[in-house]
This record gives structure tokens, sequence and C-alpha cells, in this order.
């Protein structure tokens, strides 16, 4: 990764200023294959890793619950090479004004970060259920859960780790929800991370809803109860 970076004032930043900030990127027209090519090489190098956040990012939290909420009309504004270069930036840890960063920043109150997290069903619901992207949708939940599955974070320790866990795993059952392979399919990959422990029962909930799916599938949810995605 560069280790030059190049410092970004937010402060004062309206809503649709970081709107574009996320997602007005001049990004070369290419198939999503040959993106996903690029990222494999030395050659992938995007914006949010060379940002470095200055300022006041207090409205940040404010504009994410608005983002998610309203998402739809992203479409009519930004291509979708864009809007996946753009939510990948919303998930990473290396931009400190993402929304992977500001859900662990205790400088707000925990039920403004929480609802951030919540906020995320609509987001699925309305815009990723139809425009699934390349990788940023499917590895969404990857990027927010996988700190329990690597150990980063137990429930047995209480707090947010507690607390948090249990906001993501109410998220993640209304986006299983959502009549979307590809809401369902982000959503079992989350629980597979999440760890969890009503997981089990809400994949048999979910298995006994949806008794046609393919094999293929049900090994997908299965391996999520058992916290090993398929």
């Amino acid at each position: 990764m560069p280790s030059e970076r190049v410092p970004f004032d937010i402060t004062g930043i309206s809503y649709d200023e970081f709107v574009f900030f996320l997602f007005g990127r001049d990004i070369p027209e290419e198939s999503f294959s040959a993106l996903a090519a690029r990222r494999e090489t030395n050659k992938w190098n995007p914006w949010y890793w060379t940002t470095e956040i200055t300022g006041d990012i207090r409205p940040v939290l404010d504009y994410y619950l608005r983002l998610f909420n309203h998402s739809t009309s992203l479409l009519e504004q930004f291509s979708r090479l864009q809007l996946e270069q753009g939510f990948w930036a919303v998930q990473t840890e290396n931009l400190h004004c993402s929304a992977r960063s500001l859900v662990w920043n205790t400088d707000f109150e925990f039920e403004i970060r929480a609802n951030c997290i919540r906020a995320m069903f609509p987001l699925f619901r309305d815009l990723f259920a139809t425009e699934s992207l390349e990788s940023s949708v499917c590895m969404w939940w990857d990027s927010f859960c996988y700190c329990w599955h690597c150990g980063n974070r137990e429930r047995s320790r209480g707090g947010e780790d507690l607390a948090m866990q249990d906001v993501m795993f109410d998220t993640l059952i209304k986006i299983l929800g959502v009549d979307s392979k590809i809401c369902q399919g982000a959503a079992l990959h989350g629980l597979s991370h999440l760890h969890h422990p009503e997981t089990k029962n809400i994949i048999e909930i979910y298995l006994g809803r949806n008794p046609l799916l393919s094999e293929d599938w049900r090994r997908v949810a299965l391996g999520a109860a058992q916290f090993d995605l398929m």
C-alpha cells in the first residue's frame, strides 16, 4: 500500500459534496472483470488508500444515514464503476470518514452509530437488491463482521463487542428476508463471520421458509450456520 497520503479537509462539507467525494471520481471505463483483474495486481491504487481526512467529521454519520435511506438516486448520478469504487471506500478501514471507521468511533454516541448499521437494510433492499455491482456488495458484511471471525472482537467481552454484534445481527436478519439472492447471499456471508449465538436458529428458519433452494445454496446457508462460508 502506498505510504504517501493526500490530505483532504472535510470541515463544512455539505451532503451533496460528500456524496460526490465518495462517488464522483474519474474512473476509466472498463469491464468489472478487468477491474477485478487489476485489483489483483500492484496497479491497484484506489483513491481511498491515499486520502488523509482532516477536520470535523461529525456531520458524516448523518450523511451516511441519508445516503443509505435514499440510495436509488445514485444510479442516476454515477456509473456502476464509480459506485463500485465508492462503496468500497464506504467499507474500508483506510479512510477516516468511512462508515466502517465511524461505527467504531466512540467519540459518537453508540445509538447514532448503531443507526448507521440499521440504515444498511434499506440500502440493500432499495439499491443492492437489483444492482449487485462487482464485489463491494457481496463483501460488504465481510468488511463489517470479520473482526468477530478473527477474534479481534468477542461477544463474551460485553460492551460494544456484544451490543454492536446484536445490531448487525438484527440488520442481517432483515436483509436475509429480502426477496433477492444478492441480498440473501451478502447476509449469509455476514452471518458466517459475525459468530452470533442465534445464527443456527435463524438459518433453520430461513431454510424452512425457502424449501425450493438449490442444493448449492442450502450448503452455503448451512455453512454460514457453522460460521464457515462455502
